[in-house]
């Protein structure tokens, strides 16, 4: 645990206090009960591919669908569609289908995603749109006489999915639904159309349009602004994709080897890599306007600025990437409480029996009914597991809605792990996706290392849960102890669980986040923000907000028997709501309630924002 008194949230008080001998396993953090609902968001433009998924298949979780209750956290994906039909969904977004098997009059050109995730369009060159999931249709431009050079090239859907456009070479954006009309009058600021135009993309409003040909001009519509273009500059390939950043203030262009510009507010803009196999054709922004991800031809995403790869698959044809936005709901109401446990709950050290465990029917601390239940799978990143983990998921299996909030059924459980900077001995640093780090020399050397070990003991974390039968939609870090060891290892003996580099912690952790994402897992960061700031230097993770579980919550009955005398739950709500609690730019979820002061108390009392 952190800190044992919500009095105590300062770097060298109680973690200071607290000696590991070599080989002895840290405390371990246990996590809140969350839900999972996905939903898509509506994508500017279709356009390509896939990528390698390596660390997807070295495990086979299962991500499970939850009731929707309050929205916590968001994270950003895509859906990929090929010229034949076939759709491909990554990172969280939801599959409803394709055409692949029918006939089809004309190749398939892009795609958009409703709103809710519940479904998408797909549109082929000759205007025909296909209508997959809860997606509606609500007219094409099938049977209409396009004629040459103005054939369809991209399709984006509206913020309520009640609508869509479609754009062709000859620069008509047509309007069907409930999309305004934006129409195809003559383009700005780059005069008439010389060159067919081949990617497009809506503004925030609905009311503009940017269009680029391959020569990299920049042609808008309505009340798209104009930031900029390629005119006039030598390009070794043709642009063939372009994506708006989500305020409207800017927009990136990608040529066919993966090159990237950024104008206006987009950031991140970079050189392809070399040999690329196959050509970008189409790109959408991740977030935010400091990255993106631009998908080839067959099937490889390239990531930009602060975008991470979810994943692909290597196919034929890709032509579509739509944006998908996966939604984390807490089914929970505010102040459900419960507990988290981990291998110091288990009968005895190394058995795969748990010992007594909180809850109904009174057991001797005292505990009450849980609706919030979190379990630990290890007691350190590497070569340490909790041998009764099976055991104690099935006591958070038990847990059920507290009867006031009219929901039926059993709540999901969380998992968390802890996490440490590698030590000199580290076995599973070496290699991983920074690279074989013995090429590397320095910091980079450093940072390989630090990555592979992050991003690979969230894989063996993993792994060891599916083993045991152990799967949930949320995962936890923990991250605590910010008494760090000179250099760039951690020293356990001497408690020393952190680099004092906290540059190269922060990589360790954004490895793990990444890990958990690339397996479509949620992930969650528990910690102070005192300790993130002297582990991390108040790090922003990239790749979206993460969830947060905050330690050092003031002591309240319940959780805690009522005997106690500790004050209503209420008292705890200061730590969702205040700022200052935060840390890693995360959505505050759940909050414990570190035991410590002499109450004895053998379990940490968890309750949900």
């Amino acid at each position: 645990m952190l800190i044992d008194s919500p009095q105590r949230l300062g770097r060298g008080s109680a973690r200071h206090e607290r000696r590991w001998p070599a080989g002895a396993r840290p405390p371990t953090k246990r996590l809140v009960v969350i839900g999972a609902a996905l939903a898509l968001l509506a994508s500017p433009l279709g356009a390509a591919s896939t990528s390698s998924a390596a660390a997807a298949t070295a495990t086979s979780h299962t991500t499970r669908p939850f009731a929707i209750g309050r929205v916590v956290a968001t994270s950003y994906s895509y859906d990929l569609v090929t010229a034949v039909g076939g759709v491909y969904s990554f990172g969280g977004a939801g599959w409803y289908g394709n055409e692949r098997w029918q006939h089809l009059t004309a190749p398939i050109v892009g795609m958009a995603v409703t709103p809710d995730g519940g479904g998408y369009w797909l549109v082929g060159a000759n205007g025909s749109v296909f209508n997959i999931g809860d997606a509606r249709s609500y007219g094409s431009l099938a049977g209409s006489f396009l004629g040459v050079g103005r054939q369809v090239v991209a399709m984006a859907a509206t913020h309520d999915g009640k609508g869509y456009w479609l754009i062709n070479q000859s620069g008509a954006v047509t309007s069907f639904g409930d999309a305004p009309w934006i129409g195809e009058g003559k383009p700005l600021p780059e005069g008439d159309l010389a060159t067919p135009i081949v990617a497009g993309a809506i503004s925030a409003d609905g009311h503009g349009a940017w269009l680029t040909d391959a020569a990299g001009h920049i042609y808008t519509l309505g009340t798209a602004v104009w930031y900029g273009s390629l005119a006039g500059h030598h390009l070794f390939h043709p642009v063939t994709a372009i994506a708006a950043v989500p305020s409207g203030l800017g927009y990136w262009l990608s040529d066919a080897a993966g090159d990237v510009w950024d104008f206006g507010a987009a950031m991140g803009g970079s050189p392809g890599p070399k040999g690329l196999s196959a050509p970008v054709v189409g790109m959408i922004p991740a977030e935010n306007q400091y990255g993106y991800w631009s998908a080839t031809a067959t099937g490889s995403i390239l990531d930009g600025g602060d975008a991470t790869s979810r994943g692909g698959t290597i196919t034929s044809a890709v032509v579509g990437i739509a944006a998908a936005r996966q939604v984390v709901t807490a089914p929970l109401p505010a102040g459900s409480v419960g507990y988290d446990i981990n291998w110091p709950q288990c009968a005895s050290s190394g058995s795969s029996n748990a010992g007594t465990l909180p809850g109904p029917p009174g057991d001797a601390a005292g505990s009450s009914a849980y609706s919030v239940a979190v379990v630990g799978v290890d007691g350190w990143a590497e070569n340490n597991v909790n041998s009764c983990l099976a055991a104690e998921v099935a006591w958070a299996k038990k847990a059920t809605y507290p009867p006031a909030s009219k929901l039926t059924g059993t709540p999901p459980y969380d998992l968390y792990m802890f996490l440490n900077s590698p030590a000199s001995n580290s076995a599973i640093d070496k290699t991983g996706p920074a690279g074989t780090c013995a090429n590397f020399t320095g910091f980079t050397w450093q940072k390989c290392l630090t990555y592979n070990y992050g991003y690979n003991a969230a894989l063996l974390a993993v792994k060891y849960a599916d083993s045991q039968g152990a799967q949930s939609h949320v995962w936890w870090l923990d991250i605590e102890n910010d008494l760090c060891a000179p250099g760039m290892w951690n020293d356990a003996s001497n408690g020393e669980w952190w680099s004092c580099d906290l540059s190269l912690n922060a990589v360790t952790i954004q490895g793990a986040l990444d890990a958990l994402r690339s397996l479509d897992i949620t992930a969650g960061i528990y910690c102070t923000a005192v300790q993130w700031q002297g582990i991390t230097n108040s790090y922003m993770p990239t790749g979206g907000s993460p969830l947060l579980w905050i330690a050092g919550a003031i002591w309240t009955s319940p959780p805690y028997p009522a005997n106690y005398g500790f004050v209503g739950p209420g008292a705890d709500t200061i730590f969702c709501t205040d700022s200052s609690y935060r840390f890693a730019g995360g959505t505050p979820v759940l909050l414990q309630e570190t035991p410590g002061g002499g109450n004895n108390y053998p379990y940490d009392p968890d309750l949900s924002c």
